[in-house]
């Protein structure tokens, strides 16, 4: 009986030993990691030559259609349907949101393709991000889900325009064909929940050389591109107990590529403004390996007629002003800027509205809400926008 109980506990020591070492060695894995995840978004977009060679690639201009570019392009490899959007509720209370889906190609296949026979066969991966930014309350909330589009868990189509990754969607109002919008945004996850109705303010925006952006040198480090630079938004943020009807405007991105990035190139710097008299600007920034701006670096501005005007990273002047330093991460983030643009007499500065404002996922980089104040054309000038930096 003794010896049989001193076997036990010795049994018992052995397992508790081994679980110890595991997560000592995972802990110890995930920390390692860490340098690397920091800069994986970027590296996503980067080519991967064997693979792929199956995939098309955005090489010429094209002709957009829609509704079907609203929906996905599974003959590339990569593409986003990327939402954001400042928000106030009925107290002046301020709010910022983000959703985006990625689609992911393991291999290409036509858009719509024939029944699977196996419902649990899978060629795309999708992954989404939802990110609230509690501006009063000094509070960021981010998470983020995985699944391929198996048994229907994610998926996208054009008519009726539906992107969905489980219970986070993004889909057509009153889900018609050939009527894209407005669009209805819900997302839920722990006690955080969002619900927005999007009607676009302005036309559709094509991006770079008629919607072909090349992101750096050589043939198909490219994507295809348009924006939607204001939409109006109304409807609910509920955050643990407490319900928030808000409304305000958001800012659509879209992409699809195969490699779009080069060797030489670390990171990006993403910056979509709204300005108090009715402009919008978007700047990417694409940073070399020793902190420049690539020569492809580029932007575009919109008016107040929705018409778009273009420009280079040789007509902007951007400064970092202000710092924030994440301890989970390690990552130092420019979060406030100065910007430049002396062709259009712009002079402003750009401050996030939160300090801390980093997606702590599997793949950490900051996305989050900014005000903005200056003077274009000798006047006063106030705004909000969204800022991405990646890479750092």
């Amino acid at each position: 009986m003794i010896k049989n109980k001193n076997n036990l506990i010795l049994l018992l020591l052995l397992v508790l030993f081994a679980i110890g070492a595991f997560f000592f060695l995972a802990n110890k894995k995930s920390s390692n990691d860490r340098a690397f995840n920091l800069k994986k978004p970027s590296k996503l977009m980067k080519a991967d030559k064997e693979k792929d060679k199956k995939f098309e690639k955005a090489i010429d201009p094209r002709e957009f259609t829609f509704p079907h570019d609203h929906g996905p392009h599974k003959a590339f490899k990569t593409e986003w349907w990327y939402y954001t959007g400042n928000l106030e509720d009925e107290d002046s209370n301020e709010f910022g949101y983000q959703i985006t889906i990625f689609r992911n190609g393991l291999e290409p296949e036509k858009d719509s393709p024939k029944p699977k026979n196996n419902k649990w066969q899978s060629k795309q991966v999708y992954m989404a991000h939802f990110a609230i930014s509690d501006i009063h309350n000094k509070k960021f909330y981010s998470f983020e889900k995985y699944s391929r589009d198996s048994v229907a868990l994610a998926g996208a189509k054009a008519e009726p325009h539906q992107v969905w990754l489980k219970n986070w969607s993004i889909k057509s109002f009153d889900n018609k064909e050939g009527e894209t919008f407005p669009v209805l945004i819900t997302a839920k996850e722990k006690d955080i929940e969002l619900q927005l109705e999007l009607d676009p303010v302005k036309p559709i925006t094509l991006q770079g050389l008629n919607g072909l952006s090349q992101k750096t040198q050589g043939l198909g480090n490219a994507s295809y591109y348009y924006s939607i630079s204001k939409l109006a938004s109304v409807g609910n943020i509920k955050i643990k107990d407490k319900t928030y009807k808000v409304k305000g405007y958001s800012w659509l991105d879209r992409e699809w590529s195969t490699s779009s990035l080069g060797d030489n190139l670390v990171g990006w710097d993403w910056f979509a403004l709204q300005l108090s008299n009715d402009i919008e600007i978007m700047y990417y920034r694409l940073r070399d390996g020793e902190g420049g701006s690539d020569p492809h670096s580029s932007g575009v501005i919109i008016d107040s007629e929705g018409q778009s005007h273009s420009f280079s990273y040789k007509d902007i002047k951007l400064k970092e002003k202000g710092y924030f330093h994440s301890s989970y991460s390690d990552a130092k983030y420019p979060i406030n800027w100065s910007m430049e643009i002396p062709k259009i007499d712009l002079n402003i500065n750009i401050k996030s509205n939160l300090k801390d404002q980093e997606h702590r996922n599997q793949y950490p980089y900051y996305e989050g809400s900014v005000s903005i104040n200056g003077k274009f054309a000798d006047k006063k000038i106030a705004g909000k926008g969204y800022m991405e930096l990646v890479g750092y």
